[in-house]
């Protein structure tokens, strides 16, 4: 499953893409289902909504599509502290930085799982 904001318009070339590029991939580009994330597909067109929505795609109607993005507030953190960097040091930078919050949340996902959800029996 391959999903992108604007998967409805970016397939139509993929497979030409691979030929010239990739061709020894081709034959799993081939195999590849397009979707758009719930989220994007609201402010696309009727057609999109229903050939593209995981709503209507099979094996994804619960996905919503868009986890990647939710990392995004976090990393706009660190945009004033790297903004002035060379482009590798950026790189390691933001890699340390996400790195580090994917451990928090990791650590954290315990003590949520056990304290957000608990229900007492009277």
């Amino acid at each position: 499953m391959f999903l992108y904001d604007i998967a409805c318009q970016y397939w139509i070339n993929l497979l030409k893409r691979f030929k010239s590029s990739f061709p020894e991939q081709v034959p799993t580009a081939d195999t590849l289902r397009y979707g758009v994330g719930k989220l994007h597909v609201q402010g696309h067109e009727e057609s999109c909504m229903y050939g593209f929505s995981l709503n209507y795609l099979e094996c994804c109607g619960r996905t919503h599509g868009e986890a990647v993005e939710t990392c995004w507030a976090e990393g706009n953190q660190a945009g004033a502290s790297t903004r002035e960097m060379n482009a590798s040091h950026r790189h390691d930078t933001l890699d340390d930085f996400h790195g580090d919050w994917n451990w928090r949340k990791v650590q954290n996902m315990c003590s949520f799982a056990f304290t957000s959800h608990c229900y007492t029996i009277s």
